[in-house]
């Protein structure tokens, strides 16, 4: 039985065994790990036969039952808590040298180790080592947008659904590959190529249909002056459609930039009030933020369909 070299403490209480066939041992602190696993805290301290009834969610309690109804309780290594087969030992001893030590050599762990104390503590649910492995991997920049938008989904992280999801927006649903739609899975391929085919045609009728101009009462030529914003508004070179269709910008920035476009001989105070009128008010959102609210709309309907809590981003 072998016993790892340095997670298994010679004054340690509770022996923890790795299920997924190497048979390692780790020996570590009650408390700590109680501290650190809510599920340690919970299932460790309840009495037989106290153990919440198991539902086909319930892997890590199912395991829980299964120890303490052999009698296991961690107090040897005969008695050791085997986890299950889906926690790897190299994963286990990242959360627990996460958990006591914390001692790497680069000050942070790798980013596949930060993976390993990500996926255990959430098996286990710790909080604070879920923090902790998020705020590494976020601050180590390597993650794609795919590996982004796998782990929000698996661990409940809606700032990294929302990210991901705005960024593969911009890449064509044709250019993804089949092991990018298998690592992605089907609902949120289906989510993601729909969305792209409505704002598609979301620009499409915005490009080719320019809002009417808001005419100030000097404007002695409406025909003329609508022509001229009609003009620039279809361009494609330099107009709304460019930069709608050739350009791909996002339509809150057209909106941000409509009034130093050139517009010919139309009035400038028609320029004005027509760019002001189109956006947002009290009671409406601007034509050139649709697009954005049929992502928010598709990021909204993924969470929910996930069970994630929309709760820190801006979507309403």
């Amino acid at each position: 039985m072998p016993r790892h070299g340095k997670l298994y403490f010679s004054d340690g209480t509770i022996v923890i065994k790795a299920g997924d066939g190497s048979d390692m041992f780790y020996n570590v602190y009650r408390g700590p790990l109680e501290h650190a696993s809510e599920l340690f805290d919970t299932l460790l301290n309840l009495p037989q036969p106290g153990i919440p009834p198991m539902t086909w969610k319930d892997n890590a309690i199912t395991w829980f039952q299964k120890a303490r109804s052999l009698g296991l309780n961690g107090s040897t290594d005969a008695l050791a808590l085997e986890l299950p087969p889906q926690l790897t030992a190299r994963e286990i001893e990242a959360w627990i040298y996460f958990t006591f030590l914390q001692d790497w050599a680069a000050g942070e762990p790798s980013v596949e180790t930060a993976r390993a104390i990500l996926k255990t503590s959430h098996f286990l649910i710790g909080r604070n080592g879920i923090a902790y492995a998020r705020r590494v991997l976020d601050k180590s920049g390597t993650l794609n947008a795919i590996e982004r938008l796998v782990l929000g989904f698996n661990y409940g992280f809606a700032r990294w659904v929302k990210d991901a999801f705005d960024e593969l927006m911009s890449v064509p649903i044709n250019d993804l590959s089949e092991a990018d739609e298998a690592a992605i899975g089907s609902v949120a391929y289906r989510a993601l190529a729909k969305t792209q085919a409505k704002v598609t045609d979301a620009r499409l009728n915005l490009a080719f249909r320019p809002p009417d101009v808001n005419h100030c009462n000097a404007c002695i030529n409406h025909f003329y002056c609508q022509g001229e914003w009609e003009q620039m508004w279809t361009s494609p070179r330099d107009g709304v459609l460019a930069a709608l269709i050739k350009d791909e910008l996002p339509g809150s920035v057209i909106l941000e930039q409509l009034r130093v476009y050139r517009c010919g001989g139309m009035n400038l105070d028609c320029h004005r009030r027509t760019c002001d009128g189109l956006r947002d008010t009290v009671d409406k959102v601007s034509i050139l933020k649709e697009e954005e609210g049929l992502i928010d709309d598709a990021i909204k309907n993924l969470l929910a369909y996930a069970g994630i809590p929309a709760g820190e981003l801006k979507i309403e």
